[in-house]
């Protein structure tokens, strides 16, 4: 027997059935994933990697339009997405903070759309600010970094619930 299923009849939940098992052919493959992946990401971006990682594909491309690296998350067992995530290459922060609270809570509002602010917290690193904002909306939450001087989206993920 296998550890999963033991954990499945010792919890008393049923056995999870991969696709080897149940004889179909419908597992996610680093291919799928990467399909998936790229439809999330700007045309221009090019493809770096996909592993996994626990229980999904992590998928890495990069834009050099936008100097920006995207990871996409995506379930091994259903294939969907479970979060996307953008950093810039250079996404130092700002040695002022100009912009206020309420100017970064505008900015994350206006990219992320109908979403609740849940905190904005202007955070310090070696000298550097930038603001760490935390959203959420219908069926997902959304994490930004921005720049306290410019308002530049400095990094973002979205996690789907």
């Amino acid at each position: 027997m296998t550890a999963a299923l033991l954990a499945a009849i010792w919890i008393g939940a049923p056995a999870p059935a991969f696709a080897a098992e149940t004889g179909t052919t419908t597992a996610v493959t680093k291919d799928t994933a990467r399909a998936a992946a790229g439809s999330l990401v700007p045309e221009d971006s090019e493809f770096q990697y996909a592993e996994q990682s626990g229980d999904a594909f992590e998928v890495l491309y990069y834009s050099d339009e936008d100097k920006a690296y995207y990871s996409v998350r995506v379930s091994i067992f259903t294939g969907e997405v479970s979060s996307v995530s953008t950093a810039l290459v250079d996404n130092r922060g700002s040695r002022e903070a100009v912009l206020t609270e309420d100017e970064v809570t505008a900015i994350a509002s206006e990219d992320a759309g109908d979403v609740n602010v849940d905190s904005v917290a202007l955070d310090t690193v070696a000298g550097r600010k930038k603001y760490e904002v935390q959203c959420s909306g219908d069926g997902f939450e959304v994490s930004y970094q921005i720049n306290a001087e410019s308002g530049r989206i400095l990094k973002k993920t979205v996690q789907y619930l």
